[in-house]
């Protein structure tokens, strides 16, 4: 939670008013009153986060209450679990930046969390330094109740199967829509290293050529 106290301090230290802050972090000239009055930021993106401590010159640690910023038994896994659940796709750099951490940090925390979380059934997919979370499809019978592929999903996934590295040759609806509605299916994994597809639909693949 961000400490109203040190952010008025921060703002008032670098001749902001309420309305200039919020003006620069594109939020409500409201919000920034309610952050100072105390109110709980948990609804506030990652990205005005983010910009926040880029206005005010200040690491996203230091916006923070003391006591969860001191707190050793504060989990970083969780935190960047409950920071995908709660903002959806967003980036690692923003994550770091958010939760005041190094980048290979959070990382090493999305790697974590992995294991974590194949138990409930979903996944960290990622596309260079984006990252979210998805539905984990864990068996053939659960792909093949899913809808048909589009044509423009089944062109992409065979390039993929085909182990071209696709992450410089994406047109923009691929890369927005396509490939993101691959890895929700759990057809394609992306573990940081390009788009792959999984064992199953290699095998599916493989049987239908």
């Amino acid at each position: 939670m961000i400490d109203p106290d040190g952010l008025r301090r921060l703002r008032t230290d670098r001749g902001l008013s309420q309305r200039r802050l919020a003006t620069a972090i594109g939020v409500d000239p409201l919000t920034v009153k309610r952050l100072e009055d105390g109110a709980d930021a948990g609804d506030l993106p990652l990205r005005v986060l983010e910009r926040l401590s880029h206005v005010l010159g200040a690491p996203g640690g230091q916006l923070l209450r003391q006591d969860e910023v001191t707190d050793d038994s504060v989990d970083l896994t969780a935190a960047v679990g409950a920071a995908l659940l709660g903002h959806g796709r967003t980036t690692i750099t923003t994550l770091a930046a958010a939760l005041n951490a190094t980048v290979d940090e959070v990382s090493a925390a999305i790697t974590a969390l992995e294991s974590r979380l194949s138990a409930a059934g979903m996944a960290v997919a990622r596309h260079h330094d984006e990252v979210w979370l998805v539905p984990h499809v864990p068996t053939p019978d659960a792909v093949a109740a899913a809808r048909p592929l589009t044509l423009a999903e089944a062109r992409l996934l065979r390039r993929i199967h085909r182990g071209e590295d696709v992450r410089r040759k994406l047109s923009k609806p691929d890369r927005e829509f396509i490939l993101p509605a691959l890895l929700r299916r759990g057809l394609v994994v992306d573990h940081g290293g390009g788009p792959q597809v999984t064992a199953t639909t290699a095998a599916s693949l493989a049987l239908g050529t």
